[in-house]
């Protein structure tokens, strides 16, 4: 009999293997590292004499939606040992999870996903993409002539922590589906064993900076001869222009390569030969409505609508029913109604439009949303629609 609870402080070692087990790896970091930012009590365990065979957990976050933010519960360890698979132990879990979410009136969840199939049979949606870029050297030119006002420096990591947060934050103003990155994360980043090590293919931490303020910054490693570029913020546009610059002139390269950008990012549209930046587009953030009337009221709209959604929850019977929903640039309500529907739709698909990774019409296109009241979807796009596309480019 499989038994599952929370886990002890005597056990969140063994948690912890079993979770790095459970993806084929073996733990390589000092468990007290870790163990002051996991909450126990949010934990999940579940036991097979004695034996931990599946696990899970949540942090309470704080994510940017469209015109404000929300703390959130950030979902993540989510393991079951390769001996328990196929036997109903990630359901059980889920299922226990999600209640406890709603419990805590927390009214949206989010995830990243290391299969993307998994996760939508539990309400999750799709919440933000982002898109991996490669460019050859002799087709980075820019379209227009540059001349760069400022100055590209080093940043020596040990100092990272001083000016960097301050430039991730400004540079993700606006954009939802953004985690800030804690303190605590700069810091394990600053102080990685990487660097330390000579050899090649280690981080360089480069930063933009005009009229004494630093206003941007490239996070990059060189491999053969590619750059490759982790993370680029830039707060303003000189500050991106001049780093995506830094890095496709570097010497000796002939390749740069960008793991992970924003859909609406600026750059194709600045090349000289935009169709020579091969571009590929994958699934970032997860997202679930655990309290679909208490999230719709949360995030400010752009056009003032009405609309009443019917919603398809199997999981959550809260959320099970139609939804008035009265948003606008000042906020919003959301209550229960007997009304007739103007959309019907799965949770799933609620998600994926709420921070505005994809539009109502594209997913009634793709069967997903049925329009009861002509011209409903278009006033939902209008509605929802975001000045910039969720992007997550850091994990919580």
């Amino acid at each position: 009999m499989l038994e599952m609870r929370t886990v002890t402080a005597d056990e969140f070692v063994q948690w912890l293997h079993a979770e790095a087990r459970a993806h084929g790896n073996r733990l390589n970091i000092d468990p007290e590292v870790l163990r002051p930012h996991f909450d126990l009590d949010r934990s999940i365990a579940v036991f097979d004499r004695g034996n931990i065979v599946g696990g899970a957990h949540s942090h309470r976050v704080e994510m940017s939606i469209p015109g404000a933010s929300a703390f959130i519960a950030g979902v993540a360890n989510i393991a079951v040992q390769p001996t328990h698979r196929r036997q109903g132990v990630m359901t059980r879990m889920m299922h226990h999870q999600i209640k406890d979410i709603h419990q805590r009136g927390e009214p949206l969840a989010a995830l990243f996903a290391r299969e993307s199939v998994i996760y939508r049979r539990f309400g999750y949606g799709i919440g933000s993409l982002h898109e991996r870029w490669t460019i050859d050297r002799q087709y980075n030119g820019y379209a227009r002539p540059y001349e760069s006002r400022g100055l590209v420096v080093f940043v020596d990591p040990s100092d990272i922590t001083k000016e960097l947060p301050e430039v991730f934050q400004r540079s993700t103003i606006d954009r939802p589906g953004v985690f800030q990155r804690p303190l605590h994360q700069w810091e394990g980043d600053s102080q990685a064993q990487e660097h330390s090590q000579g050899g090649q293919g280690g981080l360089f931490y480069a930063a933009y900076v005009e009229g004494g303020r630093v206003d941007g910054y490239a996070i990059y490693r060189i491999g053969g001869s590619t750059l490759i570029v982790n993370e680029l913020m830039a707060a303003t546009e000189e500050a991106n222009t001049a780093l995506w610059r830094f890095c496709f002139d570097m010497d000796l390269i002939s390749c740069t390569e960008a793991l992970k950008r924003p859909v609406d990012d600026p750059l194709p549209w600045m090349l000289a030969d935009p169709r020579r930046l091969q571009r590929s587009t994958r699934d970032g953030m997860w997202l679930r409505l655990i309290d679909v009337a208490a999230a719709l009221e949360l995030r400010l709209y752009m056009q003032s609508e009405r609309l009443v959604l019917e919603v398809r929850d199997e999981l959550c019977p809260w959320n099970e029913g139609r939804f008035e929903l009265e948003g606008s640039s000042e906020g919003a309500t959301c209550r229960s109604s007997s009304a007739s529907p103007d959309l019907v739709l799965a949770v799933s698909d609620l998600a994926s439009a709420y921070l505005g990774a994809v539009s109502f019409s594209t997913l009634s296109q793709a069967g997903l949303v049925d329009e009861r009241t002509p011209g409903a979807l278009l006033r939902a796009d209008r509605m929802f629609a975001v000045r910039h596309r969720p992007w997550t480019p850091h994990n919580f």
